[in-house]
């Protein structure tokens, strides 16, 4: 794998256009300090509304601040984590903000010490108009906010208590290695994070098998290690959840964005109820790949071998940009821009973040890649893409306070222009291997989006549980945990290679606070939504335009109401599920042709 200093500038982001160096970051830096120590002297004078306004305009400053300083020092860090300079910066950042976090603590707590009629008065004043959501929204959290000395060593604690996450991600990102894996014919082949799917696509049985040792192989050897991370993280989350006096550390998380926990729970319910139509998926695949009984390195490799494809970057963008003309010219436009001015950093290079991610900053968003030239990488261009243009169009819409949408309806813009890609593309072959392909790629996002996320989100309840019940979360009952639910997934086609077990060991969301849930309700509003826009009126495309603009302006629940789809029932994830069921049966008529 090639070093950062090789990649060609043009396929890397241009961090400049947030700061043209590192001196700029650094006096930005030193500006949000200045700037919070001068909010400080607000403390005590917010039932005033004139004090109210001015501490307001200047949390909208500190808030562009915040975000500049932080994710600039966490996106140079990305490009390599083996550069000291990238780490220094984003514990700089860190620092700051925690500081800046701490000094201002003070201001929600005063905010819900203000008297009920008071703080009505307020809200009326014309000055106070465009804060109205913001302040009412931390209102919300009173029952759960502490004394302003306890929510200051709280937040000061932070940084402690994020070490957990910052060690995997450096662990995961630059101490693994992996054997070589070989194929059938003893030639060796590179296994790592960006690889690896790419790998276990491939018809040669061998390599797959090799691949998924090689990397789980050596997950056991850490093992312990990594359990004493995810230990430490739900520690953390439960510890967080009893101090703002939450029943659970999944309440203590869906609250902070307004979801009701029954929402997850109808999610796993749902997917539970469902199940059947999974293990018919593993039938069809088994048939198809001639086996007598799966692997778990046969998920995924293609059903459809007699197609070979290779996406370069370029095509990927043409693909992408064709499947978005339907949101109209304006849309279109933007995503053109983003494409071809180094928003995207796009191929991996050694050290580099794994995965892929956008970051909706000030200025324009940024896109992180390890474009591989599958068909998937294709996907993910489609996936981050719209998760970018999302952060744009709140951006340019909303005030800082107002931007930052609901992490719940944050996957629903990336999953729908995913389902606008896959229409696109269907639209344009009438090959019916190619068809075939097209439908076994969107038949793995159901799998890997709907149902795998909701295996995920099961899993990381069960660890909640278990660490709210004082029990120590040990590789063995980590392992046993997620063996027995890759047994209830997968069904009885499937043998659950021993391997697979230690999985949980690597995926990062486990890090993000109940996260993945969000993967798997956003796809069922994202089909929803997407079958409005293909085949619905212009209504329909305006009503979604409208939601992508809103940020955070409603609650996750209403905002996807906006859109055109009610998620507070569990319909979409059935409807959604009826679908996958239906595409099922499309691919195997298919493939009769």
């Amino acid at each position: 794998m090639i070093h950062r200093n090789e990649q060609n500038i043009a396929d890397t982001w241009k961090l400049e256009d947030i700061f043209p160096d590192h001196e700029a970051w650094e006096t930005a830096l030193h500006q949000e300090i200045e700037l919070s120590a001068r909010m400080k002297t607000y403390s005590g004078r917010l039932s005033d509304g004139n004090a109210l306004r001015e501490y307001l305009e200047m949390a909208e400053q500190l808030s562009d601040l915040i975000n500049d300083t932080y994710d600039y020092a966490n996106l140079y860090a990305d490009q390599d984590a083996a550069n000291p300079e990238g780490q220094k910066m984003v514990g700089k950042a860190m620092a700051a903000a925690v500081q800046v976090s701490t000094e201002q603590s003070f201001f929600d707590v005063q905010i819900m010490e203000i008297a009920e009629k008071d703080f009505s008065d307020l809200l009326k004043k014309r000055s106070l108009r465009p804060y109205h959501r913001y302040l009412t929204e931390i209102r919300r959290l009173k029952p759960h906010t502490l004394s302003e000395k306890e929510e200051a060593l709280l937040s000061a604690g932070q940084e402690a208590m994020n070490a957990s996450a910052q060690t995997f991600n450096i662990l995961n990102n630059t101490n693994m290695y992996f054997p070589d894996a070989a194929d059938k014919e003893g030639e060796a082949h590179a296994v790592n994070s960006a690889s690896y799917i790419q790998l276990l696509e491939q018809q040669d049985e061998t390599l797959r098998k090799n691949a998924f040792n090689s990397l789980y192989g050596t997950y056991r050897k850490l093992g312990n290690t990594y359990a004493s991370l995810l230990d430490g993280q739900m520690k953390q989350l439960k510890y967080n959840a009893q101090v703002r006096h939450y029943n659970t550390a999944l309440a203590a998380s869906l609250d902070q964005v307004n979801v009701p926990v029954s929402v997850y729970m109808n999610l796993i319910e749902a997917v539970h109820e469902d199940i059947g139509i999974l293990h018919k998926y593993m039938k069809v695949r088994k048939k198809e790949l001639g086996k007598e009984q799966l692997h778990m390195w046969d998920l995924y490799v293609p059903m459809v071998d007699e197609v070979d494809i290779q996406v370069p970057f370029e095509k990927a963008k043409e693909d992408c940009l064709a499947s978005v003309q339907v949101y109209g010219s304006d849309y279109a436009s933007i995503y053109g821009s983003g494409l071809n001015s180094r928003w995207i950093d796009i191929y991996p290079n050694e050290g580099k973040q794994s995965g892929a991610y956008s970051s909706g900053m000030r200025v324009h968003p940024y896109v992180l890649l390890n474009h591989t030239g599958t068909l998937d990488s294709e996907f993910t261009l489609a996936h981050e893409m719209g998760h970018a243009m999302h952060s744009y169009l709140s951006n340019k819409n909303q005030r800082p306070l107002d931007r930052e949408y609901p992490i719940f309806v944050a996957e629903v813009a990336s999953t729908c222009n995913e389902a606008l890609l896959m229409s696109y593309l269907r639209q344009h072959t009438d090959d019916p291997k190619l068809q075939a392909y097209y439908i076994n790629y969107f038949l793995e996002q159901y799998r890997t989006t709907l149902y795998r996320q909701t295996m995920f989100a099961e899993f990381e309840l069960h660890c909640a549980k278990l660490c709210a019940n004082h029990e120590t979360l040990t590789v063995e009952r980590l392992n046993q945990i997620y063996h027995d639910l890759n047994v209830f997934y997968y069904g009885e086609d499937m043998i659950v290679d021993p391997g697979i077990d230690y999985e949980w060991a690597r995926i990062p969301h486990f890090y993000y606070d109940f996260y993945v849930y969000q993967y798997a309700t956003g796809f069922s509003a994202a089909m929803a939504l997407s079958d409005k826009i293909l085949h619905g009126t212009q209504e329909d495309v305006d009503h979604y335009l409208q939601f992508l603009s809103a940020g955070c302006t409603q609650s996750p629940i209403d905002l996807l109401k906006l859109a055109g789809v009610d998620m507070s029932d569990p319909g979409p994830i059935h409807a959604a599920l009826k679908q996958f069921d239906q595409l099922i049966d499309a691919f195997v008529e298919v493939r009769k042709q």
